[in-house]
């Protein structure tokens, strides 16, 4: 999963330098985008019979200090919509978008954060 998940955050990070987390607790700028992975399994039938593929969900939330703030950050995010990753010994789809969430205020802490989500799947089948 490691390596999936490293393969989404360096092509984001090629939007977004030195902007992109694992965790809320690592960010450290007035606008980033944070990444959260999990594996799941799509079946598919083909005439040999059904076949198991990876598929790697990732969510982003895309956070700034201000409403544009954020949603330049999820523009930037959704970019990486298409593109197709590289993961030594795996053959990846290009990343599919799934669903998002507009732009909402949190002023749940010290200093309110404006965020969104997208949720994106890369199937991952052996080279």
């Amino acid at each position: 999963m490691r390596a999936h998940r490293n393969a989404f955050i360096t092509d984001l990070q090629s939007r977004l330098s030195g902007s992109v987390f694992t965790s809320y607790a690592a960010a450290d700028k007035s606008r980033y985008a944070v990444v959260f992975a999990a594996l799941s399994r799509k079946e598919r039938h083909r005439y040999t019979g059904p076949q198991g593929r990876l598929t790697f969900t990732f969510t982003v939330h895309s956070v700034g200090a201000s409403e544009e703030q954020c949603l330049w950050v999820a523009e930037r995010v959704d970019q990486i919509t298409d593109k197709t990753l590289t993961v030594a010994n795996r053959s990846l789809w290009p990343v599919e978008y799934v669903t998002g969430m507009p732009p909402d205020l949190n002023d749940d802490g010290p200093s309110p954060l404006w965020f969104s989500i997208s949720q994106f799947d890369v199937v991952s089948d052996p080279a």
